[in-house]
């Protein structure tokens, strides 16, 4: 028993890690969207996801479960998007020597 909710402890803990650092990297994917650097934030997204389906899928043993709260992550963090929105400014150096 101890074992299960310590796995969806992980798993509820894991999901909103996956949502928040989904949401900084688009935050900045489109914040650089004229910049080269846009794939470099954009191939991180990619990656957080990959990780993240991975590990749903070594904790649960289910593909489909994984499949399921990536989706169900990923329309949060659209809906995050949505209600709340993006970060909009210009990107400032550092050292402005």
């Amino acid at each position: 028993m101890k074992e299960k909710i310590g796995m969806w402890l992980d798993l509820g803990i894991g999901s909103l890690n996956y949502i928040l650092i989904n949401y900084a990297l688009s935050n900045m994917a489109m914040l650089f969207r004229s910049h080269w650097l846009f794939i470099l934030f954009f191939a991180s997204e990619i990656w957080v996801v990959e990780r993240y389906w991975r590990m749903v899928r070594e904790k649960t043993g289910r593909r489909w479960l994984s499949t399921m709260l990536v989706i169900g992550c990923y329309l949060i963090h659209i809906g995050i998007l949505y209600v709340v929105g993006r970060v909009v400014g210009t990107v400032v150096p550092f050292c402005q020597g």
